[in-house]
């Protein structure tokens, strides 16, 4: 009896899912292939809108964070401070390079990402590299 009821529930589980959600992305790494570390303070998760108009670069920065995002609009080209580029476009989802130099040049019109943080109280999301002379967020 009691296998049975594990088996309607990972069913039900699935049933579920499979109608009510589709999945936009699962992975257990970032875009270039890093890890993804979660950091050990009191958890803080934070979503933005971010919005890069057409022909703007943003500022070279990292996430020490695991960061995610979702393209509602719009094409972002993102380069690595060693010159890896990759682009993604609207409707795309992807897990941020972490601790990785790095920044985003908006593609034929303006962007909007919806970017989920998942840190913690005491780590900020986003560093410069010029704030983090140490390379205590970013990796040099």
């Amino acid at each position: 009896m009691r296998v049975f009821k594990i088996l309607a529930l990972l069913f039900l589980n699935f049933f579920i899912t499979a109608a009510y959600a589709d999945v936009l992305l699962e992975t257990s790494s970032t875009w270039e292939g890093g890890k993804i570390i979660y950091p050990k303070g009191e958890p803080e998760i934070t979503s933005v809108i971010l919005t890069v108009d057409e022909g703007e670069v943003t500022p070279f920065h990292c996430h020490p964070v695991p960061t995610l995002g979702y393209i509602l609009q719009g094409s972002l080209e993102v380069e690595t401070k060693s010159g890896k580029k990759v682009r993604f476009n609207k409707g795309e989802s992807v897990v941020e390079v972490m601790r990785t130099v790095h920044r985003g040049h908006a593609i034929n019109g303006p962007v909007e990402v919806v970017v989920f943080y998942v840190g913690e109280q005491s780590t900020p999301n986003t560093v410069l590299p010029d704030n983090d002379p140490e390379s205590i967020y970013c990796d040099p």
